[in-house]
């Protein structure tokens, strides 16, 4: 028997729900993340505890592009280690397809709390080729995975492992 870790006492995770949302030309809608030096990621962010992943994404993806989406296809589960350096705690990132928007949405990005700096900077939809140019190396591979399966409906769901 384990008696260090089992479900009663399990090690402390978090999970992420993220989305994939593309424009009509294929662009991936991408946000400026204030809190990681600037880099670009995709919309989303972390359950809340007892929170199902797919309600943490529709919940996520208003907050932070008030746009109303649910969660479509599960293309990318992403297990990303712990790391000391910045103190994330190991976790899931689950990516889910957000569907295909106009470049014309009204994307609206949150206002910061009163004295506090904004959250998200900026937005923008970023051509596949250019992701590279803009996000964290294992941003850019869950998105190359999340598209890869969305683009062969018969790929089954992308499974990857730290970056």
């Amino acid at each position: 028997m384990h008696t260090d870790i089992d479900f009663t006492n399990p090690p402390r995770r978090r999970t992420g729900a993220l989305a994939i949302i593309r424009n009509e030309s294929g662009a991936v809608l991408m946000v400026q993340k204030s809190y990681k030096g600037g880099s670009f990621g995709l919309p989303g962010g972390c359950a809340n505890e007892d929170e199902p992943p797919h309600r943490a994404f529709t919940r996520e993806v208003q907050e932070e592009t008030g746009l109303t989406l649910a969660p479509g296809r599960l293309l990318v589960v992403h297990y990303m280690s712990r790391n000391p350096e910045t103190g994330a705690t190991e976790g899931l990132n689950l990516v889910w397809d957000g569907g295909t928007v106009s470049s014309e949405s009204q994307i609206i990005l949150p206002a910061p709390a009163p004295g506090e700096e904004p959250e998200l900077t900026s937005y923008r939809f970023v051509p596949l080729d250019e992701v590279h140019e803009l996000a964290a190396s294992y941003t850019a591979l869950r998105i190359n995975a999340a598209v890869g399966v969305l683009s062969a409906s018969h790929l089954p769901t992308a499974y990857l492992v730290d970056g």
